[in-house]
């Protein structure tokens, strides 16, 4: 007797051991995706505070300089030389619509963020700010 391939009985299973496999995959892919965007802004920077100011949202083209208190200079986890600082401020000033964000330490030499505005300046970039960590007043 011929077995009828659409019997009742038999019933249809899904594997679960690959959909399990590729639901972990996106995880991991969402949570490094996701912790890339936050690389630019070094933790080790210890920003003055300050109770007035904006808070800075995601911008695509925002080129992040950070200021250590040793006068370290570095910009997406690199570290630069003066020189090679002004060589990437010149190229983005070519453009005219670079945003700079400073990222000074709280105890950084004044002169050496003074020196990083003032490249900015030179190369033509208006739009560049310093960021500070706001604080609510305890009243």
């Amino acid at each position: 007797m011929a077995r009828d391939r659409w019997n009742n009985e038999e019933s249809f299973e899904v594997p679960l051991t690959p959909l399990i496999d590729i639901i972990f995959i996106l995880i991991v892919f969402f949570l490094v995706a996701t912790t890339f965007y936050s690389e630019e802004r070094d933790l080790k920077v210890q920003l003055p505070e300050g109770s007035q100011g904006e808070i800075i949202g995601h911008e695509e083209k925002l080129y992040v300089i950070n200021v250590y208190e040793s006068d370290v200079i570095t910009v997406g986890g690199d570290i630069m030389s003066l020189g090679d600082l002004e060589d990437d401020l010149a190229k983005i000033g070519e453009g005219k619509q670079a945003k700079i964000e400073i990222r000074g330490d709280t105890n950084a030499r004044h002169g050496m963020i003074m020196t990083v505005m003032n490249l900015c300046k030179k190369h033509g970039i208006a739009d560049y700010g310093l960021t500070q960590r706001i604080v609510k007043e305890v009243e």
